[in-house]
């Protein structure tokens, strides 16, 4: 009995229009788009999750401009099998499309680059790797590296509609859309995964797809991670109260949990965000640091991303803490409700037009650089808030300092002592 054709493969789009997703390289005007519109032989790094449309994309532009189409798996096949491939069109260009271009050794990299000089071979390389750090420069700068995004809901949605519609013939009667909806949740961006766990209820009930019928699967297969589940949540803040705690071993707990189900992305997020409100004044140059290690880890992608992550998280458990910003934000919410009612002094308005200053007041208060000591007697705050204090400083050696050299500023300014 003949193989039956995957799901998969027989829902692969034919045509740009089919494509779902992308709209940010593949709608008119994008580079990306330009370049198949007008026939560029050029070679390109598709770089992204899997499931996102990069095979795809690379058949659709051998069909559009008629060329030959081999695909190569740099993970499983040899120089000689590459020779092999190239050896079938020796008078023709064609289009080779390279999965996991990253795992290609630089020698077969170096093989291949006389091949994309003369115009031989219509490069298409797909990795889920940074090209940056796997692709040797001699290839990577003959290349335009363009990155895929994990598809939204909505895309594979449209996607699954379609097959239950096209390829198995239901009807909105025999498909409940919360189930669609359901599944490509529990994709996570990955369409290939979304049409497998379709195919799978069709074969167990060909005349419907439930929400029961999901749930059901989900269970069987012990999906224990989804980035839009509570449980995705629930591991973000583990892991972020575990920093706010200072208790590393958990901290760095979740952080491996997270980054076993493939969520840098949302490592990095809060990495950025965090060490601004946990750590603050008490240690801005650990804040930095933190920061930048986030940066790196998304620049240089899994599996080394986990070596900064893990220096970031350290730090972040480790340092001192303020949470003093949460504080002020607090009443600098509360006093900025109405602006109207505080209206500010005259002098700090704009004078940068033609009479400002007769019109507005704009520019006539004190320069506070032809002071002693660079500061203006003077106040800044508006009408009713004179004096006001925003800042609190927390009890660490940091913030002891700062929050002296503050009090100092705040009481000289305003010739008086502080009010609440």
């Amino acid at each position: 009995m003949a193989f039956k054709t995957p799901l998969a493969d027989r829902m692969r789009p034919q045509s740009l229009e089919q494509m779902v997703g992308q709209q940010d390289l593949l709608k008119a005007g994008q580079p990306l788009r330009q370049i198949i519109d007008q026939h560029v032989n050029i070679p390109l790094i598709l770089w992204g999750p899997p499931g996102t449309g990069k095979t795809s994309l690379a058949q659709i532009i051998a069909s559009q401009d008629d060329y030959p189409f081999v695909a190569f798996n740099a993970s499983t096949e040899n120089k000689a099998q590459l020779t092999k491939a190239i050896a079938q069109y020796p008078e023709q260009s064609f289009v080779l499309l390279i999965d996991e271009i990253h795992r290609m050794t630089k020698t077969l990299q170096d093989f291949l680059l006389p091949y994309l000089e003369n115009g031989h071979v219509m490069l298409i390389g797909s990795t889920t790797e940074n090209p940056i750090m796997s692709i040797v420069p001699a290839i990577r700068s003959r290349c335009q590296i363009f990155e895929f995004q994990p598809l939204s809901d909505t895309d594979i949605e449209i996607a699954l509609r379609r097959a239950v519609t096209d390829i198995y013939n239901l009807t909105d009667d025999q498909v409940d859309a919360k189930a669609l909806n359901l599944i490509a949740i529990s994709a996570e961006g990955d369409l290939r995964i979304a049409l497998n766990i379709l195919e799978t209820l069709h074969a167990i009930d060909q005349k419907q797809i439930t929400v029961a019928a999901v749930q059901h699967f989900a269970q069987q297969q012990h999906f224990s991670y989804d980035r839009k589940a509570t449980k995705h949540y629930d591991y973000l803040s583990a892991y972020s109260d575990s920093m706010a705690g200072s208790d590393t071993d958990a901290a760095l707990y979740y952080l491996t949990i997270l980054l076993k189900n493939d969520d840098l992305p949302s490592v990095v997020r809060r990495l950025r965000e965090i060490p601004y409100t946990y750590i603050g004044l008490a240690n801005p140059e650990q804040v930095t640091q933190i920061v930048v290690a986030a940066n790196q880890a998304e620049k240089i992608g899994m599996p080394k991303a986990k070596y900064p992550l893990m220096f970031a998280t350290m730090l972040m458990c480790i340092s001192p803490k303020s949470g003093s910003f949460d504080q002020s934000w607090e009443k600098l919410d509360q006093d900025t409700q109405n602006p109207s009612q505080h209206p500010m002094p005259r002098g700090l308005r704009d004078m940068h037009y033609k009479h400002s200053e007769e019109i507005t007041g704009g520019g006539l208060i004190d320069n506070p650089f032809q002071m002693p000591h660079q500061i203006a007697q003077q106040n800044y705050m508006p009408k009713g808030l004179a004096g006001r204090r925003y800042y609190y400083p927390k009890d660490n050696e940091n913030e002891r300092k700062l929050g002296a050299q503050y009090l100092k500023l705040h009481r000289f300014i305003y010739n008086e002592d502080y009010h609440e």
